[in-house]
C-alpha cells in the first residue's frame, strides 16, 4: 500500500471508513511480515474504532494486536490483550471469534508449557465450536489438544486426539485436507515412538497418497505440504528425497515473499543433513535461517537456530563451539520466557562438557536445569532425561552412591508419567552396569 493511500485514510472524514481502512492495510502489512507498520495501523484503527464506539471494531483490532505479540515472542502481552478480545466478542454474542481467540489463548499457553491452562483453554474453544455447528474448528481443537498431549509425551492421549481430529476433517471434505494429513503425520510419527511400526507405516502411507491426491490444487497451502512430506520421507530415513522437498517450498515461500516459513524451511534443511553427517551443508542452511529470523524479529527461531548448531558441533565432537550454542540459545531463550527450552538447553550444556572431563561445569549445568525444572513439574520426559545425565556424570566421576541415586530418581519420573517404558528399562539397564561397577571398585581400593 502507497504513502498516499495511507495519507488519504487519514485525511478522510469518514472515521469508520478510515478506520476500516486502516485495519485491513494493517493485515496486509501482517501478511507481509512487516511487524512494526502492521502495530502501528492495528493500534490506529483501534483508537478510531474507540472513537466512534465501535466496540467490535475494537475487539478485532485487539485481536490482531494479540497475533502481533505472538509472533514476537511476547507470550503475556498477547495472552492479555487476546483475552480482552475474547470477552469482548462474547459481550457482543460473537461466539465463533470468542472461540478463536479462546483457541489462540490455548497455544499461547501452550507455547508457554503451561499445559492445564492450554487444554482448559482448548476444551472451552471446542465446546463453543461444537455449539455453533462449526466442524472445522472442533477439529483444529482436537488437534490442538494433540499437540498438547504430545508435548508431554501422553502418546495414548495424543493418539486419541490425533485420530478423532482425523475422522472430523475427513468427514468435512477436501477444503481441509491440509489439516487433515498433518493430524496423519503426527500419528504415524508417534506409533514409531510406541515401537509400533507397522502402525505406523499404514498412516505414513495414507498420508503420502492423500498428499499425491491434492498435489497442485492448494497454491501456497502444496507448499505447506511438501514440508510436512519432507517430515515423513525423514522419519523413513529418506534423506535425499527430504531435502529435495524441503527445497522447493522454502524456494516458493522465498518468491511469495513468507520470510518465516522460508526460514523454518531452511532450518529443516540442516536436520537431514546433519544425519547424513554432512556438517557444512547443515551449518550452512541453519546459519542462513538465523539470520532471516534474526531480519523478522523471531527471537525463538534465532533461538532454535543456535541450539541446532550447538547440536552440529557436538556430532563433530567440536565442544568448544558447541558450548558457546548450547550457551547462547539458553540465554535466548530465558530472555523471551521459554523456560523449559532454557532448562534442556542447560541439559545440552552438561552433556556436553562431560566427555571433555568438565565435570564440575557439568554438574553446575544440570542443577541449573533442575531448578528451572521445578516450576514445570509435568514436564516428565525432560526431567527424566536431565536426572538420568546427571546418573551418567555421577557415574563416570565414581561417585556411585550419588549416580544410584541420579538413576533411580530418572526411573521413577519417567514410571510415574505411564507411557515412557523404554525410558525406564534404560534407567533399569544403568542401574545393572551401576551394579557390575561398584564390586569392581570396591576390589580396586
Amino acid at each position: 500500500m502507497s504513502l498516499q493511500a495511507q495519507k488519504y485514510f487519514k485525511q478522510s472524514e469518514n472515521q469508520w471508513a478510515q478506520a476500516d481502512s486502516m485495519y485491513w492495510l494493517g493485515n496486509i502489512y501482517y501478511k507481509q511480515q512487516r511487524y512494526k507498520e502492521a502495530s502501528e495501523m492495528f493500534s490506529e484503527a483501534q483508537q478510531l474504532f474507540q472513537q466512534i464506539e465501535n466496540e467490535l471494531g475494537v475487539a478485532e483490532c485487539l485481536k490482531r494486536l494479540g497475533d502481533m505479540y505472538q509472533m514476537q515472542d511476547k507470550y503475556d502481552e498477547a495472552i492479555g490483550i487476546i483475552s480482552d478480545a475474547q470477552k469482548q466478542f462474547e459481550t457482543f454474542g460473537n461466539q465463533l471469534r470468542a472461540a478463536e481467540c479462546l483457541q489462540s489463548l490455548g497455544q499461547l499457553y501452550r507455547m508457554q508449557r503451561e499445559y492445564d491452562e492450554a487444554t482448559e483453554m482448548i476444551l472451552k474453544a471446542h465446546k463453543q465450536y461444537e455449539e455453533i455447528g462449526h466442524k472445522q474448528g472442533v477439529a483444529d481443537c482436537l488437534s490442538n489438544l494433540g499437540y498438547i498431549y504430545l508435548d508431554q509425551s501422553q502418546y495414548d492421549e495424543a493418539v486419541e486426539n490425533f485420530s478423532h481430529a482425523e475422522r472430523q476433517y475427513q468427514s468435512i471434505g477436501r477444503i481441509v485436507d491440509v489439516a487433515w494429513s498433518n493430524s496423519m503425520i503426527w500419528l504415524g510419527e508417534i506409533y514409531y515412538k510406541q515401537n509400533r511400526d507397522k502402525e505406523a507405516s499404514e498412516m505414513i502411507s495414507e498420508a503420502q497418497q492423500l498428499f499425491q491426491q491434492i498435489e497442485n490444487e492448494l497454491g501456497v497451502a502444496e507448499f505447506l505440504q511438501l514440508q510436512m512430506l519432507a517430515d515423513i520421507y525423514r522419519m523413513q530415513g529418506r534423506y535425499d528425497e527430504a531435502v529435495r522437498m524441503i527445497s522447493d517450498a522454502q524456494k516458493q515461500f522465498e518468491t511469495f515473499g513468507d520470510q518465516l516459513r522460508a526460514a523454518e524451511c531452511l532450518r529443516s534443511l540442516g536436520h537431514p543433513y546433519r544425519m547424513q553427517e554432512k556438517y557444512d551443508e547443515a551449518t550452512e542452511m541453519t546459519v542462513k535461517a538465523q539470520k532471516q529470523y534474526e531480519e523478522i524479529g523471531y527471537k525463538q527461531g534465532v533461538a532454535d537456530c543456535l541450539r541446532n548448531l550447538g547440536d552440529i558441533y557436538e556430532n563433530q565432537a567440536q565442544y568448544v563451539e558447541a558450548i558457546d550454542m548450547f550457551s547462547m540459545a539458553q540465554s535466548q531463550y530465558q530472555s523471551i520466557g521459554r523456560i523449559v527450552d532454557a532448562a534442556w538447553s542447560y541439559e545440552y550444556l552438561g552433556s556436553t562438557h562431560r566427555p571433555q572431563g568438565q565435570y564440575g561445569k557439568a554438574k553446575e549445568a544440570f542443577t541449573e536445569a533442575l531448578e528451572l525444572f521445578k516450576g514445570f513439574p509435568g514436564e516428565k520426559y525432560y526431567i527424566g532425561w536431565t536426572l538420568l545425565e546427571f546418573g551418567h556424570l555421577f557415574f563416570d566421576m565414581e561417585e556411585f552412591a550419588e549416580a544410584r541415586r541420579k538413576y533411580e530418581q530418572a526411573r521413577d519420573v519417567f514410571d510415574s508419567h505411564g507411557q515412557l517404558q523404554k525410558e525406564v528399562d534404560e534407567c533399569s539397564e544403568a542401574l545393572a552396569k551401576l551394579d557390575e561397577a561398584e564390586p569392581t571398585a570396591s576390589i580396586s581400593i
